[in-house]
């Protein structure tokens, strides 16, 4: 996702005060687990045997985050609460392992694969190129890749409050077209032990809620749009023989019921879990700490238990 916080100022004035007064209200079922903080395949080799960890993608993998005083960090994300979990299970059998994150904020389909990411990052050429370069790199031995992108290709469809019908269509079908592409470079360059995870995606746009008609309207809308993205993301992932983690249902995307109390009134549950769990509140689209480990657990949902134990 890309990191322009400051777009959603008409969502934010509404939010603080609701999400401050309301932390911790919503039911303790769907909460995520654990501090924030591979046999894949088929794979082979003996106890000892490293175990990697590969993470692509756009804002999200790269763990972008915005902060209360205006600024922002990276690094703290779901790749690497995934990383964490996945390192420590590692070294409970004295495996070494090693986490690589491309992921670079403002990606889109197009710029992962051709280049031109607009946030700095550590690769020459195109993220699709360095990720093809690693898992060669890497094709004898035993890997997990993780990759979600797609969300800056139609982001910018509903700026302003509203929604742009024709602009989100278009883009859909770029993620479409695009991550068959990348999807289909990663499948050819990765060995035999390597597994590829992707990601649905969230609404931050159900935030709008809060603010009135109007923005009921829109987040209504903004369901819809993200539905239909997220088949698409499932159907190319499925053609690639990737699994998807339901981030979208752990976040409730879909679930206008039923009603939970924040900040002293009934909302969605939706609606709550996307107050709860990303920084909307500032108008900033970003997961927060809690938002990442539900994401991280989303993944991990996809992965034999305890992997990449033996």
């Amino acid at each position: 996702m890309r990191p322009i916080a400051r777009r959603r100022t008409l969502v934010a004035t509404a939010l603080a005060a609701l999400v401050l007064a309301a932390a911790g209200t919503v039911p303790a079922a769907a909460a995520p687990g654990g501090p924030h903080g591979p046999d894949g395949n088929g794979g082979r080799g003996g106890p000892h045997r490293p175990a990697y960890y590969l993470a692509v993608g756009d804002s999200l993998a790269a763990g972008y985050q915005s902060t209360p005083t205006g600024g922002h960090v990276v690094g703290r994300g779901y790749a690497q609460d995934l990383a964490r979990t996945l390192g420590a299970r590692a070294a409970q059998e004295r495996r070494p392992f090693e986490f690589t994150d491309l992921g670079c904020p403002g990606e889109t389909t197009g710029t992962m694969a051709d280049g031109g990411c607009p946030y700095p990052h550590s690769f020459a050429g195109s993220q699709l190129e360095a990720a093809v370069a690693y898992l060669e790199a890497h094709r004898k031995d035993e890997v997990l890749v993780t990759i979600d992108i797609g969300a800056n290709d139609v982001q910018r469809c509903a700026a302003g409050g509203t929604l742009d019908l024709p602009c989100a269509l278009n883009g859909i079908e770029q993620v479409r077209t695009g991550l068959d592409r990348i999807l289909g470079e990663l499948r050819a360059a990765a060995g035999p032990h390597t597994r590829i995870v992707g990601m649905n995606l969230y609404d931050p746009f159900l935030a709008a809620w809060v603010t009135g008609d109007r923005g009921r309207e829109l987040a209504t809308a903004s369901v819809q749009l993200s539905d239909s993205l997220n088949r698409v993301i499932g159907s190319v992932d499925a053609r690639h023989r990737v699994p998807t983690a339901d981030v979208a249902g752990a976040f409730a995307t879909d679930a206008f019921a039923p009603t939970v109390p924040l900040g002293g009134q009934q909302v969605p549950l939706n609606v709550a879990r996307i107050l709860q769990w990303t920084n909307m509140a500032r108008g900033d689209i970003h997961a927060n700490d809690a938002g990442y480990q539900v994401i991280a657990d989303a993944f991990l949902a996809e992965l034999p238990a305890r992997y990449p134990k033996r």
